[in-house]
């Protein structure tokens, strides 16, 4: 008669193919079992054994994991175990690029080598806040699809990545106050730097003119109370609208056509806009709505205007606490933005505005600019250039736009 041992002395492990005893004493902690099991069981991969009971009551019948940290507890109630293997996860393997502004900030980021330039502009927008629609990312001078792979492009370890932030022009509009009503066409051209995103009363954008890469043409007729019936789609409005998105990794513009500009002005390049302590005023975002009045005011806004101009800006200029505001010499902005009216106007007052955001402990760079915002806003008007007895002259045609941008960098 053979002798007989309790059940609590041994453990039957079973797999697929084999079926063995396992000493209960030998495997009191899981990493035990662990160590043991794969010299039953040479076919199964060490790093990825499960074991499971089907025997406890509350499995239903079902084969159910034993978690490592459960199996003490766990064993002394089961007699019989199964076996079985897990395909291990893979874990990716990795890859760190180097990700550098326009201005030489590099920020370092990590991400699977099987990446998407999709991804990694995710990965960017996480890091950094800027949304992967506002990124253009470029890498060796090849503007990166994201729809393609970080390898489709030879992208390896350590690569330096470049970052343009694509930057709007938002919200120019244009007033037209001829002393009687008339019928105009109002041509607005572009840079190559720039592009229409939104025009309104709608028109078709004309690729590749003489007048410029893009441009736009209303026909209109104005009123006696200023509104302006588009002639093309019947729209009656207060003001013509368009809107620009920048087409980041070009060149410096070339005018859109050939101009005289003074000695003393830059030609603006919407791709390289300047904010300096040099041509701006810094001031805390609380008082950015008085300041802006007057300063609208002396460039000859009239209150509507002022008003529009304020309401659509200030929400945001209050996301910063501090903010440099600049605008731009007419002669300037007339650069990347050429306006032609026929009938030629008497008066046009183009009035663009840069701001950026001013960290607090960067203050101290910006000294000028900081005592700049305490002098009297009317000094914007010899900068802007603007002829303010003629737009307050109500016989002559006059011709008022306003805009502006945010520079994110």
């Amino acid at each position: 008669m053979g002798v007989s041992q309790s059940k609590s002395d041994y453990i039957v492990a079973t797999d697929a193919e084999t079926t063995v005893f396992v000493r209960r004493a030998d495997v009191v902690w899981y990493e035990d079992l662990v160590d043991l099991l794969p010299h039953h069981f040479p076919n199964i991969n060490p790093k990825s054994i499960i074991v499971q009971t089907n025997e406890l009551d509350i499995c239903a019948g079902r084969d159910v994991d034993i978690p490592p940290n459960l199996w003490p507890e766990m064993s002394p109630q089961i007699q019989n175990i199964k076996v079985v293997s897990r395909p291990l996860k893979k874990v990716p393997l990795l890859m760190t690029l180097y990700v550098r502004t326009r201005t030489g900030e590099t920020t370092i980021v990590s991400l699977p080598r099987s990446a998407s330039v999709a991804e990694l502009a995710d990965v960017i927008e996480d890091s950094e806040g800027i949304p992967s629609d506002d990124q253009l990312l470029v890498y060796e001078e090849q503007h990166l699809n994201f729809d393609l792979r970080l390898s489709e492009y030879g992208i390896t370890d350590w690569a330096t990545i470049l970052l343009e932030q694509k930057l709007s022009g938002f919200k120019p509009v244009l007033y037209l106050f001829p002393p009687l009503p008339i019928d105009a066409l109002v041509r607005v051209s572009l840079v190559k730097a720039w592009s229409f995103s939104v025009v309104y009363p709608d028109s078709p954008i004309t690729q590749a003119s003489k007048f410029g890469p893009e441009s736009i043409t209303w026909n209109i007729k104005t009123h006696n109370d200023h509104t302006l019936t588009d002639m093309s789609t019947g729209t009656q409005v207060s003001y013509l609208f368009w809107e620009t998105k920048t087409n980041p990794g070009l060149p410096p513009s070339p005018p859109a056509s050939p101009q005289m500009l003074p000695n003393t002005v830059r030609p603006f390049d919407p791709l390289r806009p300047q904010v300096t302590n040099d041509n701006s005023v810094v001031l805390h975002s609380s008082k950015a709505a008085v300041y802006l009045d007057r300063a609208l005011s002396a460039l000859s806004l009239h209150i509507e205007a002022r008003t529009s101009f304020i309401t659509f800006w200030l929400p945001f200029i209050l996301k910063h606490n501090y903010v440099a505001l600049n605008f731009l010499p007419q002669a300037s902005y007339e650069h990347a933005a050429p306006l032609d009216v026929e009938p030629k106007p008497d008066v046009v007052i183009r009035v663009f505005m840069l701001f950026k955001r001013v960290c607090e402990d960067e203050l101290n760079e910006w000294e000028g600019a900081l005592s700049r915002a305490s002098e009297d806003a009317d000094f914007w008007k010899g900068i802007v250039d603007v002829d303010t007895e003629g737009m307050e002259n109500e016989k002559l045609f006059r011709v008022l736009e306003w805009g502006g941008m945010e520079v994110k960098y």
